[in-house]
């Protein structure tokens, strides 16, 4: 992962992150990044990660309002480790 974007996963930083980053980054993940979903995340969410993931189809614009923070809280669990 780039270090720039982990040094902008603190919680009060990464509500401010742009949602398109966001998506880059949860694009990121889905790909690459699975051993850190897997290390970081509950069952319980990575579950929820992977159904919003293939819920939004490729297209950010396909998720709600409502599932885009919750993607924005999950994918910052991620990055921040823990």
């Amino acid at each position: 992962m780039p270090p720039w974007i982990a040094s902008k996963a603190v919680p009060a930083v990464w509500r401010r992150i742009p949602w398109k980053m966001v998506w880059t980054v949860s694009v990121w993940l889905a790909s690459k990044g699975r051993d850190r979903v897997q290390q970081n995340l509950s069952e319980r969410e990575q579950t929820e990660f992977w159904n919003l993931v293939k819920k939004s189809k490729g297209r950010p614009g396909n998720l709600a309002q409502r599932d885009r923070t919750r993607m924005k809280s999950i994918v910052g669990k991620v990055i921040r480790g823990g």
